[in-house]
């Protein structure tokens, strides 16, 4: 299954804030992120190829700060899914349900124990740090959706005791971080991150609470669910190359940023790609025919944006290309 770009965009903006040059390490591998398409979508082994790049050298424990900077926003129909819920109890299912269009890469489940329940969340990778650096993000950023999504209900944030999957840090201007952001009550060393409060609260009811919205949202989240359903399991060099230079609009990046960013060496990259009767540039120019189609037919661009949006340093240059693949000119396909 495919995910939004929308969740390394987030991971972006939070490294940003974070203090991280994220910025620079992107451009190593030929990506902007003011050019990645919020509308794309993105192979979990490709986002991991590109989280290598941005991730490398980050301490674990930064997670903590970047996952405080992602936002509601993002969630779209997810967020107004669970808004318009009847109570939390069914918030939390349809979140759970719904997980593949989050940012997590891990797995979301509630647990019950006597009077208390617990929403947890069990990371993909706690053995390596860049596991361990995507962990802390999703955990900081799943309790600040929390707090933010009580805020947005109007509901009052209930007390939680927290359980983290990873040792505490040795020293105490470090572990008095932790405490800050998720209070006193704050566990290490458990076996997933757990957000414990009473069980009574699953049936307090939410003050949006809208069936109509809540069935407009819950098939709209089934459509978005649908479409970043893949068939295939394993992408192929050829589709990996071309998931990757449409990532972002814009320049696209060339062949020696992206075999860096698909970490293989650049000659090999040309080698299979022959082999495979493709080419990096056959690739490229395809995808580049794809999106101006797209774009002349979504009717909302001028031919001059376009031609900026693929890459084009002027229209005329657009023009060209255009009618050399077609025989005809932008504008007389938009005729």
């Amino acid at each position: 299954m495919k995910r939004s770009v929308l969740s390394l965009m987030y991971l972006v903006q939070g490294m940003r804030k974070a203090g991280v040059p994220v910025d620079h390490k992107l451009l190593s591998i030929g990506l902007r992120a003011e050019a990645l398409d919020p509308s794309s979508t993105i192979y979990p082994g490709l986002e991991r190829d590109v989280l290598k790049v941005i991730g490398e050298g980050v301490a674990p424990e930064v997670g903590l700060l970047i996952g405080q900077h992602y936002t509601l926003a993002g969630y779209g129909p997810l967020l107004m899914l669970l808004v318009a819920s009847d109570n939390l109890h069914i918030a939390l299912q349809q979140g759970i349900h719904f997980q593949a269009l989050t940012y997590l890469t891990g797995s979301l489940s509630l647990k019950y124990q006597e009077d208390l329940v617990a929403l947890c969340y069990f990371p993909q990778d706690l053995k390596s740090d860049l596991g361990l650096l995507q962990a802390q993000c999703e955990i900081s950023g799943s309790y600040k959706f929390i707090r933010d999504l009580y805020q947005m209900m109007g509901l009052p944030i209930p007390h939680m005791h927290i359980e983290l999957p990873f040792a505490a840090p040795k020293d105490q201007q470090s572990l008095e971080k932790y405490h800050e952001y998720y209070g006193a009550d704050l566990q290490f060393g458990c076996s997933c991150a757990a957000f414990w409060f009473d069980q009574a609260l699953l049936s307090v009811q939410i003050p949006s609470t809208d069936q109509m919205t809540f069935k407009i949202y819950e098939n709209k989240c089934m459509a978005e669910l649908q479409r970043l359903k893949v068939d295939e399991p394993v992408p192929s060099l050829v589709q990996r190359v071309q998931d990757y230079l449409e990532l972002q609009q814009g320049v696209m990046p060339t062949m020696a940023e992206t075999a860096q960013a698909l970490q293989i060496p650049e000659r090999t990259l040309r080698h299979q790609l022959q082999q495979l009767q493709s080419s990096y540039k056959q690739i490229r120019e395809q995808l580049i025919k794809d999106k101006a189609l797209r774009l002349i037919e979504y009717k909302e661009y001028s031919i001059e944006m376009i031609a900026e949006l693929l890459g084009y340093s002027e229209p005329a240059a657009f023009n060209h290309a255009f009618k050399r693949w077609f025989g005809y000119s932008p504008r007389q396909y938009f005729k």
